[in-house]
């Protein structure tokens, strides 16, 4: 059984659906899953067992004259027996066409309240969806991602990972999703002052932000923001006493590593993106009627849901998650 997913987008869309491709795999017996994701995404997937190949298709580099050099790179193991399109759109359903799989199921979003739960559907539940026609049941919702045993050496010798710590990552793919930089420097300060060593993360194009935040505070800091692969940051998540994330890719890759969370979350709902680990923990303040809105930009202009969230907030849910 030969199948070919499709999931494009962050980090934390393609752990979304790894349940789904877990269940998938394991019904058919497969390690033949070519996995078609975003530029820059491969570590999403790299090592997890039912990878085949991991393809990165480029939308600007892949369309057009680079589609058949694409294409046939996709076909050259064989005909594909399902085609599972996980990020619908005229290029991808396109994609799908031209490959002439034996099945194609193409992904139908559902962010409507669920009359069983009156909540919305989760991202995990919403891919699970689709694969219940070939009657796979998904009943294992745990994220996968793979830290290889090379990414746990190499952070060894970067940082030390045996004295506990508490990881932020204040970062967040828009700004309607951040918690302001002056309120993780509060934080820190906070925790430091009740003997906390805290770690500020951050890829590299979260390094200004990561250096804005130690510039307000004056406790002790270690940030790693820019200074780690992805397979690394596993490594660190791994072994973190809590995460403090917004709803971006690393609170996904903390789940997926089973570390304990505690999620700042304003737009982004929850119920539909948020942790579903047991214990882990999300801040949010569902009195304000926007809460959440699951919009790009703040209607209201202000951003309340993040900018008034207070510290004693999160400090009180850290301290709970961590008991």
């Amino acid at each position: 059984m030969r199948i070919c997913v499709v999931r494009l987008g962050g980090m934390g869309d393609i752990l979304l659906a790894t349940p789904t491709l877990r269940a998938l795999a394991a019904h058919y017996q497969t390690d033949q899953v070519d996995f078609v994701v975003g530029p820059g995404m491969e570590a999403a997937v790299t090592g997890v067992p039912y990878a085949a190949r991991i393809l990165a298709f480029d939308r600007k580099k892949h369309w057009g004259a680079g589609l058949p050099g694409f294409l046939k790179t996709l076909k050259a193991e064989g005909r594909y027996d399902l085609f599972l399109n996980f990020q619908p759109s005229v290029k991808t359903i396109t994609l799908g066409a031209l490959v002439q799989p034996k099945q194609t199921i193409v992904f139908k979003k559902d962010r409507r309240k669920q009359p069983d739960t009156g909540r919305v559907r989760h991202a995990i539940d919403d891919f699970a969806k689709e694969i219940l026609s070939l009657g796979i049941t998904v009943t294992d919702r745990q994220l996968d991602f793979f830290v290889p045993d090379e990414a746990r050496l190499s952070l060894a010798q970067k940082l030390d990972i045996t004295t506990p710590f508490i990881a932020i990552n204040p970062a967040g793919t828009r700004d309607i999703n951040r918690w302001p930089p002056e309120r993780f420097a509060q934080l820190i300060e906070r925790l430091n002052a009740t003997g906390h060593r805290v770690l500020l993360l951050g890829g590299p194009g979260d390094m200004v932000l990561a250096q804005e935040i130690v510039g307000q505070t004056q406790a002790p800091v270690e940030n790693v923001a820019g200074k780690l692969t992805v397979k690394e940051l596993g490594a660190l998540l791994e072994k973190a006493s809590c995460v403090v994330t917004g709803d971006t890719g690393p609170l996904h890759i903390a789940s997926a590593v089973k570390a304990p969370i505690v999620c700042l979350s304003g737009a982004a709902d929850p119920d539909r993106t948020g942790p579903t680990r047991p214990g882990d923990l999300v801040v949010i303040n569902r009195e304000l009627s926007c809460v959440p809105c699951q919009a790009r930009s703040c209607k209201r202009g202000d951003i309340a849901c993040m900018t008034q969230m207070p510290v004693q907030w999160v400090l009180d849910t850290i301290e709970r998650r961590m008991k």
